[in-house]
């Protein structure tokens, strides 16, 4: 077997015999167990230190506060832990309410305990797996990708994710630039295809409100004029910046019309949410002749103590033909 040196799990349990059991068990493996009573008390812990506990095995069924309650509280987290929920025999509506709310999997009561270790085995060795992936960005010196997709906002969600998931590891910036960038992606992809491939005017939200601009994206989506245009991203990786250049195959627009949306008077508009965030969290912003290529570039940052600064002067943002 692996070694598990290091790895804490919370035995939430209001019987005192399970409690023992999974102890003992547990422990034979080398885990360290810390066995508790009552969900209240797991709270305690968590508020002091979220990272105190690498697994969470509860009953769901207990005095207090139930392991369906303490499920939702853990995935609030910032860093959620795996739960292994344990039901009463042959409950399987508690079994798929446990999994809806997340949880890694269920044990059903009578368990059997070489059932469960494995399971633990199992989720433990998971999560390891995934720090290892999560931690790969420390190797990357340099990435370049080229992704096409359909004029579908799903796939952007995926896309987007996947370009900024390495760039708090690779020590480009930190977890809330990676997310602001994440968004910034997110806007940028969504005004490609809404705005590009599917010719729909930011107008529509003004003039007959967000119902009526949703109805059209989904109306033009199936239309033929429009169905087979592709959005193409553009992503570099290096030591010093992150670039993205984001491609649509519509007709282009005039950029230079672009209402800025930190005037008053276009602040509060419906429209142009997407442009203030992209041009606020990004160092370089801008498009090809055409318009319909955006380029939007981001340079590292250090720590120094709990701030970010520039590795270098900052530089004026820019909107270039």
């Amino acid at each position: 077997m692996e070694n598990v040196t290091g790895y804490k799990i919370a035995v939430v349990d209001d019987e005192e015999e399970i409690r023992v059991v999974l102890t003992k068990k547990l422990s034979k493996f080398g885990y360290t167990v810390i066995a508790l009573e009552d969900a209240e008390d797991l709270l305690e812990i968590l508020k002091k230190d979220e990272k105190a506990v690498d697994l969470v095995i509860s009953d769901i069924k207990l005095k207090g506060m139930d392991g369906i309650e303490l499920l939702r509280y853990i995935d609030k987290l910032d860093s959620p832990m795996p739960v292994l929920l344990i039901t009463g025999h042959g409950n399987i509506e508690h079994a798929i309410q446990a999994l809806r709310y997340g949880a890694y999997d269920f044990i059903r009561k009578p368990f059997d305990l070489t059932e469960l270790t494995s399971s633990v085995n199992r989720i433990l060795r998971s999560k390891r797996e995934e720090k290892l992936t999560d931690d790969v960005g420390r190797y990357i010196i340099y990435e370049k990708r080229i992704f096409e997709i359909p004029s579908d906002t799903t796939a952007n969600n995926v896309i987007s994710y996947i370009l900024t998931k390495d760039l708090t590891s690779t020590g480009l910036c930190n977890r809330t630039t990676a997310g602001n960038l994440s968004l910034v992606l997110k806007e940028a992809i969504d005004n490609a295809i809404i705005h590009g491939n599917l010719e729909i005017s930011s107008d529509i939200i003004e003039n007959e409100g967000i119902k009526e601009f949703y109805a059209e994206v989904s109306k033009r989506k199936a239309e033929k004029k429009y169905l087979d245009r592709k959005v193409t991203i553009y992503y570099e990786l290096s030591e010093s910046y992150v670039e993205y250049i984001i491609e649509d195959e519509g007709p282009g627009f005039n950029f230079n019309l672009l209402p800025d949306p930190t005037y008053p008077e276009n602040f509060y508009k419906n429209s142009g949410r997407g442009l203030l965030i992209i041009r606020t969290l990004m160092d370089e912003v801008d498009w090809n002749e055409k318009g319909n290529i955006i380029r939007l570039k981001k340079y590292k940052m250090h720590m120094d103590g709990d701030e970010k600064d520039r590795m270098q002067p900052a530089q004026e943002q820019s909107v270039n033909t």
